[in-house]
């Protein structure tokens, strides 16, 4: 299989996959209410048919049932890919291959860089709330190790 500087594509695309994943899970799943709520996303009604959110422009409402958008999945999907092969790079240039030494590594930058860049927004942001920053934190945390992992079965 082919390389991109040094990292197997096919171990890049399922470490996108797995990133996207985690995603799902999170966000979709297990944390989508307090995350929503910290981020100024409510439904409108009981039946969770409408969402409302605050714009610069007003409350916004639209149709729950209308599904993500696409160009947004498509670009989120884009961003786990530059992640992946981040992670991979580095991976690479630090001979990284044992499955182990990928997740403590993960762990750490995911620790060191990751949420510490995510933090800007906690301090920063006005009415940015303390449980979406845990959210986003640790899905940042989790996307790390389960990229990493992925990635070091592939070398």
């Amino acid at each position: 299989m082919p390389r991109l500087a040094g990292v197997h594509l096919l171990g890049l695309i399922l470490a996108a996959v797995a990133i996207f994943f985690v995603g799902f899970i999170w966000y979709g799943l297990l944390f989508t209410e307090p995350w929503m709520n910290a981020n100024g996303l409510f439904f409108a009604d009981e039946a969770k048919t409408t969402m409302q959110w605050l714009t610069a422009s007003g409350i916004e409402t639209v149709s729950a049932d209308a599904g993500p958008d696409p160009k947004v999945l498509g670009l989120g999907f884009v961003l786990s890919l530059v992640l992946a092969f981040g992670l991979g790079w580095h991976m690479k240039q630090k001979g990284i291959t044992k499955l182990t030494t990928a997740v403590l590594f993960a762990l750490w930058l995911s620790l060191l860089i990751g949420v510490p860049l995510m933090a800007y927004d906690l301090v920063y942001a006005p009415g940015f709330h303390i449980a979406g920053f845990l959210v986003d934190a640790s899905h940042t945390v989790v996307s790390f190790i389960a990229a990493a992992a992925v990635l070091s079965l592939f070398d």
